[in-house]
């Protein structure tokens, strides 16, 4: 970060200006300046709703639907000053680090202060923000406005509308899924009815790269910031095509919303190693690594499956915790093996469903969410428990929900097609509760068993929950699976040629970029021979590169071509004190006995009842 200018910037920020001359009323006026970054940071200037009591407190989010973890975006905020209409500065002071209380609060009129991006301040301590859920600031170049990050709210004054005025370099486009109700080459203004819909739309401020669809009668929205523009709009966007059209057969031929934006930036500097994406229920922003549009091909499919499956839960199906959302004391839900479970299920299940990825290729998708399921979490921790205590107790077991809540999704869906002769399934379901609750109804936490079972009309589903979801049963995936005439085999010994180490068990230094070896688990027979250790970042084989790019083409040069007896020479960088060092490492080849786990392959001689259900499960109702 920048420091030189702190003191430049402490007297000029301490001087309000009121040339944004606003009629107070009951709405939330807030303006930003994009035009004018200030040692990386921008400031938020707001023109306060009426407040009728002697004092408020004015918060920022320590938490956001769909993080599961506690971020304080207070702890971004500084200089926070609140002033009556005449510019009188009024007492405020810090009651936390989200919250600040206002004293002489029925004057207020305008509030100040300056954000800075979670992406970019490292000397900021607390919770890494998941970029997809954090801000970035980059003057001239791109603006990622997560709203929670830069807005806050009154105490009691949630429901107010907001409005946002934006100024903006010269060329820039705000791409979100909300509509300005004004907008020039110079200011755009967007309005939302309350403060969870505020936080429920990014916005993404860059020279513009988009492309619209139209699907399942919306207008489908793909805005992406590629820096070095090795991707394109138009390329994702027919690269997505596709899957929307799926995903609109999956949902039942039409979509229930009318517009819904794909925020996506390219990164060429992932600094923690992790990229992703966050849900919303209009749209989704994602950070992933910058690529060309096909090798991105099958992420950005996966992803934006995923994402866009949220349209469904939580923005139809939802709980109080949910619909009600406390953004600084919340309250989870216990359903997480439906608002990610179900969401992660739909999305790989669509894609087999509709043709999008062979049996195989579907087969080895969840072949890793079982084997992630066994090695990397708890299995005797129900999951309806793990999901209400997710932000403390369970918090290492988050990732699960993406594991055993996908798979959780695929026994219930096969189940419920085994109870209707194949006539319901989960699709069916997650319609039927669509309709039943919508966006405006939430349910209660502890009544959703029940409810489902009533649905659908098959009491022993509520059995189903009882065992799996609420208790602490394995999920009954071998009889699951065999029910639809696929083999579940837990373990497999065979001779298989390798590089000397599982590629499920690497890793991405996020400082270089490079691929380093986890732990040992994954080491095999070739690799201890060769002298690999865990932390071993690769650098080469046999002369040609290991890194993030070029892994692939050299790891499948090896297998295909090499053979036993001849050399491998690796090249690693190897930790020795506070440097890391290269290490030359080499072994004559030899075909190692490798242990592979919960192998998935069709019956060659499955009954007629098997394809029966496997149709129904993997066939669109329509063929």
């Amino acid at each position: 970060m920048k420091i030189k200018f702190l003191l430049f910037l402490a007297l000029i920020t301490c001087l309000p200006t009121f040339a944004q001359k606003v009629t107070q009323n009951a709405n939330y006026q807030f303006f930003i300046d994009l035009t004018k970054v200030q040692n990386d940071k921008l400031e938020v200037s707001l023109t306060t709703p009426k407040i009728s009591k002697d004092e408020v407190v004015y918060n920022f989010p320590k938490i956001v639907p769909g993080t599961y973890a506690n971020y304080d975006f207070g702890r971004y905020i500084s200089g926070l000053k609140a002033f009556d209409e005449k510019g009188k500065e009024l007492s405020v002071t810090k009651v936390d680090v989200n919250s600040y209380k206002i004293k002489g609060a029925k004057k207020l009129n305008k509030i100040t202060y300056l954000v800075d991006d979670t992406w970019d301040s490292p000397e900021i301590s607390g919770e890494y923000v998941f970029e997809p859920a954090g801000t970035d600031i980059e003057e001239n170049t791109l603006f990622a406005i997560n709203t929670h990050g830069f807005f806050g709210y009154f105490d009691d004054l949630k429901r107010s509308t907001f409005e946002l005025t934006f100024s903006k370099p010269a060329g820039f486009y705000g791409a979100s899924s909300l509509t300005a109700t004004k907008s020039d080459d110079k200011k755009d203004v967007f309005s939302v009815s309350n403060y969870n819909d505020l936080v429920d739309a990014p916005i993404m401020y860059c020279k513009p790269d988009t492309t619209i669809l139209k699907v399942g009668g919306a207008d489908i929205l793909i805005s992406v910031y590629s820096p070095n523009k090795k991707a394109t709009s138009a390329e994702i966007a027919e690269n997505v095509k596709t899957l929307l059209e799926a995903q609109k057969e999956y949902l039942g031929g039409t979509l229930p919303i009318k517009k819904y934006a794909f925020v996506i930036v390219l990164s060429d500097n992932l600094k923690n190693g992790s990229y992703g994406a966050l849900e919303h229920s209009y749209s989704s922003f994602y950070y992933l690594p910058e690529s060309s549009s096909d090798e991105l091909s099958q992420t950005v499919k996966d992803v934006c499956s995923h994402e866009f499956f949220h349209i469904v839960t939580p923005l139809s199906i939802h709980s109080k915790e949910i619909g009600d959302f406390d953004f600084n004391k919340p309250k989870m839900s216990k359903h997480l093996w439906m608002y990610e479970g179900m969401t992660e299920y739909a999305a790989g299940h669509m894609q087999a469903k509709y043709g999008l990825i062979e049996l195989p290729m579907y087969m080895n998708m969840l072949r890793s969410k079982i084997g992630n399921m066994y090695d990397r979490y708890k299995d005797d921790v129900p999951f309806t428990v793990m999901s209400a205590d997710v932000l403390e107790k369970y918090k290492d077991q988050y990732q699960n929900v993406y594991e055993k809540g996908a798979l959780i999704g695929l026994c219930l869906d096969i189940k419920l097609r085994q109870l209707s002769g194949g006539k319901y399934g989960t699709q069916n379901l997650m319609r039927d509760l669509s309709k039943y609750y919508g966006k405006d109804k939430s349910f209660n936490d502890d009544e959703l068993f029940d409810k489902i079972a009533e649905v659908t009309k098959f009491p022993e589903i509520r059995q189903f929950f009882a065992k799996y979801v609420e208790g602490k049963e394995p999920l009954p995936l071998e009889e699951t699976l065999n029910s639809v005439g696929i083999n579940f085999q837990k373990t497999n010994k065979k001779l298989e040629k390798t590089l000397g180490f599982s590629v499920y068990n690497l890793g991405i230094n996020p400082e270089t970029k490079g691929i380093f070896i986890i732990d040992e688990d994954g080491i095999d027979a070739f690799g201890q021979k060769i002298g690999f250790k865990a932390g071993d970042e690769l650098v080469s084989l046999n002369g040609k590169a290991l890194g993030l790019e070029t892994f692939r083409a050299t790891r499948s040069d090896f297998i295909n071509n090499s053979k036993e007896g001849d050399n491998a020479d690796f090249v690693v960088l190897r930790k020795d004190g506070d440097k890391k060092v290269e290490t030359k490492l080499s072994a004559k080849i030899f075909i190692p006995e490798v242990v592979e786990k919960n192998l998935l392959s069709p019956m060659e001689n499955p009954t007629e009842a098997q394809v029966t259900l496997r149709k129904a499960w993997l066939v669109p109702e329509e063929q």
